[in-house]
């Protein structure tokens, strides 16, 4: 019996992997407003996750379903990103956004699940947790070396950057800065350059608060250090010419907001079930820290 009960879960989660693919880049294919696309995204990934979550109890459903339909529209997208002479489905920034809602829905989903629906049925998050995070960083950490280190990975990010090594803080959003009031650059171009160095970094810095929330803060701003100043020193000896002090400035700005974040998001989740996230009832030991990274 037991055994044909996992076949069952199983079948649903291909399944509905499945018509998740197949509804999203049918939207893809048929629609050119972003909204329209991640907005049947995000509807049939929330379908997804509570007719698995009703059906199994479990959230292990969920990251089995989130797994795999992220891991097709990852094949999609790098398909698609390195064929640029194929039509069918041509790259944008949309599809990148249907393989982010992949990840991002489930994990949101169960997140407010466990918190709204918290005690006997469902007893599985930590371990959810866990395996999306793992999942996560595995392509969030690929994602950060490949754009650090590969010739030309993302141009718009490099827009204002110097060809030599920079020391100066500020010197490259300076010159970037006047270029737009010269009219040599366009205020999207300055926005892009700046979100995507403050945003980067932020699901480090919130994983990092997560990890060492009972250590002090001095611990949790070297640890939110140390991943950007590795990748500097390694640019600063491979490339030379994309070192930029800046780079660090954001990255620890960046895991500062990710910090904020993981504590607005702790403060709501106590307020809901009166103990702090990804602990059981009885750990009160950071019940009643201040706010602070």
């Amino acid at each position: 019996m037991q055994r044909r009960t996992n076949i069952q879960v199983s079948s649903l989660i291909i399944l509905l992997s499945i018509i998740t693919i197949l509804v999203q880049y049918g939207a893809y294919y048929f629609f050119a407003a972003f909204y329209v696309i991640w907005g049947v995204a995000i509807l049939i990934s929330v379908i997804s996750c509570i007719l698995l979550t009703e059906q199994t109890s479990t959230f292990e459903a969920c990251f089995n379903y989130s797994a795999l339909a992220l891991f097709v529209s990852l094949v999609v997208l790098v398909m698609s990103y390195f064929n640029e002479t194929q039509s069918f489905l041509p790259y944008t920034g949309s599809m990148l956004g249907i393989a982010v809602i992949n990840w991002l829905i489930p994990n949101w989903f169960c997140f407010f699940r466990n918190m709204l629906d918290y005690g006997t049925r469902f007893d599985d998050y930590p371990v959810f947790y866990r395996n999306h995070c793992v999942l996560f960083f595995v392509f969030y950490l690929g994602a950060i070396l490949y754009t650090a280190f590969a010739p030309d990975a993302v141009p718009f990010a490099y827009e204002g950057s110097l060809t030599i090594p920079n020391f100066i803080p500020f010197e490259a959003i300076t010159i970037l800065i006047e270029d737009y009031l010269y009219g040599a650059t366009t205020l999207g171009s300055l926005l892009t350059y700046l979100l995507f160095r403050i945003l980067v970094f932020m699901p480090y810095g919130y994983q990092v608060s997560l990890s060492l929330r009972r250590k002090n803060r001095l611990w949790r701003l070297l640890a939110i250090l140390t991943l950007p100043v590795l990748l500097e020193l390694a640019q600063y000896v491979l490339i030379p010419e994309r070192f930029d002090i800046d780079d660090i400035i954001y990255a620890l700005l960046s895991g500062i907001l990710g910090s904020m974040g993981y504590h607005l998001g702790n403060m709501i989740f106590r307020a809901f079930t009166g103990r702090d996230f990804l602990t059981d009832g009885n750990d009160r030991h950071y019940a009643h820290s201040s706010i602070h990274f």
